[in-house]
């Protein structure tokens, strides 16, 4: 059996896993998807070549593992921010709030480049499916607050909030963005609870 680096198997493939998803994402910012070959991601995470494809199943899967890293945290942080707020409207703010935070501190502008213009289409679909996944957060809110058009009102909302971590994106300050989408998403839910921003 070969030696493994950690408490576990199941650890050792993580840890390894997360070494090779590193040294792409090193690659690819310092020489674009063309710099990502399986030898140059072998190298530069010291694992033999033919030991690589234990991990994935070609640079296509690879790649979609950088797009898609930070998903989970992300999903539960926006999970945790609704569910420490009581009410419908106040967790349609923590909503808004935690996923432009998350926009903020994680690296999303560029996965999200990545992800438009070098994935192949089954993984963009992979990662619309996760994009979905997280908009069911709001959509239970949206459900709560009883509004008449639940499904377009949820369209409009991600809407609002997509837009603003374009410009989180794009370096605009993450409070007056942030304080923006919660005071567009609270006119549009025509909800006074919501907190109110200058």
């Amino acid at each position: 059996m070969p030696k493994i680096e950690a408490g576990s198997v199941r650890e050792h493939r993580a840890q390894r896993l997360a070494r090779l998803i590193d040294a792409a994402e090193e690659l690819l910012e310092e020489g674009g998807v063309e710099a990502l070959t399986a030898g140059a991601v072998a190298a530069r995470a010291g694992i033999a070549r033919n030991s690589i494809y234990r991990y994935f199943n070609s640079i296509d899967d690879l790649l979609e593992l950088v797009v898609t890293r930070e998903f989970p945290a992300w999903i539960d942080a926006v999970e945790q921010a609704i569910a420490s707020e009581t009410t419908p409207a106040t967790q349609a703010a923590a909503y808004v709030r935690a996923n432009l935070e998350q926009a903020a501190r994680g690296t999303h502008g560029w996965r999200a480049a990545l992800s438009r213009g070098s994935l192949s289409p089954s993984a963009r679909e992979r990662v619309r499916n996760l994009h979905i996944s997280l908009h069911e957060a709001l959509a239970r809110v949206v459900r709560e607050l009883g509004q008449p058009q639940p499904e377009l009102t949820v369209a409009v909302v991600q809407a609002v909030v997509d837009a603003c971590i374009r410009r989180v994106d794009q370096g605009d300050d993450l409070t007056t963005v942030s304080n923006f989408a919660v005071e567009a998403t609270r006119r549009l839910l025509a909800d006074d609870d919501l907190p109110h921003h200058p």
